[in-house]
């Protein structure tokens, strides 16, 4: 069984990156103040390499990975920046079975749906989180202003209540944990999780 993972913004805190250095707002997706060809150039690059993982995010997911699922990272950054996202992944322990970049919204949900035909996905699009609701059985999205309000999918009114919300990793470990009575015992039985 498979999770989709996405990257920026997920499990890496570019947004932190971003604000430094475009000053932009939270509010917007995508923010208007980056141009859109910042991410193919050696700027956009190095604030990949940069961005500094959410805490817990490696070990939940590591957590997952144990429990027997797979872990596939998909993300929208350039086909250029598979190296160095894949090194990124190892650098700070992320668990992964497979790693894509270069997908734009419509690959994304085709490797999610159809190629993996995951069990959960965790993005912090808003567009993506719409098109993928009624796809996927569960679908986590990280909190973020700008997908605070998402929008219709397709013309049709959906249920915003069947997305997953989580402002921290430790929240989705937590859950994780909680739904499983083996790993709730072990964990019991070992203290807190490192």
């Amino acid at each position: 069984m498979w999770i989709a993972v996405d990257v920026d913004n997920t499990v890496a805190n570019t947004n932190l990156e971003l604000v430094r250095m475009f000053k932009i707002s939270l509010k917007k997706y995508p923010a208007p103040e980056v141009p859109p060809e910042f991410f193919y150039g050696s700027e956009g690059m190095q604030l990949f390499q940069k961005a500094e993982p959410f805490p817990r995010a490696a070990e939940t997911l590591k957590t997952l990975a144990e429990l027997g699922y797979r872990i596939a990272y998909i993300s929208s950054r350039p086909g250029d920046a598979l190296f160095l996202t894949v090194r990124w992944l190892q650098k700070h322990g992320f668990p992964a079975d497979q790693v894509l970049c270069g997908l734009d919204r419509r690959g994304k949900v085709e490797v999610a749906t159809k190629e993996l035909q995951v069990v959960a996905v965790f993005e912090d699009d808003p567009v993506l989180a719409a098109a993928l609701l009624n796809k996927v059985p569960a679908l986590w999205l990280k909190d973020w202003p700008y997908n605070r309000k998402l929008p219709a999918g397709k013309g049709a009114r959906w249920n915003a209540g069947r997305v997953i919300r989580f402002r921290a990793w430790g929240e989705v470990e937590k859950a994780v944990v909680t739904s499983n009575p083996d790993l709730a015992a072990i964990t019991r039985g070992k203290g807190e999780r490192e």
